[in-house]
């Protein structure tokens, strides 16, 4: 019985040692925020979801690309070895759809062009007084 009470005088004290360095904690927080040094939480706005990636639709179908094509080797009765093989096939197609979509959407930057070649395609537009019918 003295070993329950003991217990329960351990647990008493460390309950009280909670409340105290809780009401610590609550005290330095309404400190720090009167000091305008921390913002209160319902104040807090999150950022909106990011919108879905306008590549989504590409590897979506990309996917369904190579489950088609091992349902139809695996309904068409290849063997284990074609399998492997039409899959492998099917994502070196996916690779290739890929780097050309990669490919594309990057562009090297372009080297600055010699100003006389930019005169040369320059529309000549002749001056307002040469022109009929416009008034300068």
């Amino acid at each position: 019985m003295s070993d329950d009470l003991e217990t329960a005088a351990r647990a008493f004290a460390a309950a009280d040692a909670f409340e105290r360095d809780a009401a610590a904690l609550r005290a330095e927080l309404r400190r720090l925020r009167a000091a305008g040094r921390v913002a209160p939480s319902w104040g807090r706005r999150w950022a909106p979801r990011p919108a879905i990636s306008a590549a989504l639709p590409r590897i979506a179908v990309e996917a369904a690309f190579l489950v088609a094509v091992a349902v139809f080797a695996g309904v068409a009765g290849f063997g284990a070895l074609a399998v492997v093989l039409a899959l492998a096939g099917a994502w070196l197609v996916v690779c290739g759809v890929e780097w050309a979509v990669r490919r594309g959407g990057v562009a090297a930057p372009a080297e600055p062009a010699d100003e006389s070649f930019l005169d040369a395609l320059a529309p000549r537009v002749p001056a307002p007084e040469s022109r009929p019918f416009v008034k300068a």
